[in-house]
């Protein structure tokens, strides 16, 4: 379980860290800052570092658990 937890907590941040990759990319670019529907571009992008968030407090979530046992 706790290699479950580790690979989770691994995955979630990288999934996070290109989010997070992807916005400052598409914010910092001229043609794309200039689009009018920036707003909910950012929004996904926002979506997908929560996603990764989330993983990674499944991940350690189940480290504790692996641990309490």
């Amino acid at each position: 379980m706790a290699k479950l937890g580790l690979w989770a907590n691994a995955v979630g941040l990288l999934i996070s860290i290109v989010g997070t990759l992807l916005l400052l990319l598409h914010t910092t670019n001229k043609y794309h800052s200039a689009i009018q529907d920036i707003g909910s571009i950012a929004v996904g992008y926002l979506g997908l570092i929560l996603l990764g968030v989330s993983v990674s407090v499944t991940g350690v979530a189940l480290l504790l658990s692996a641990n309490s046992n």
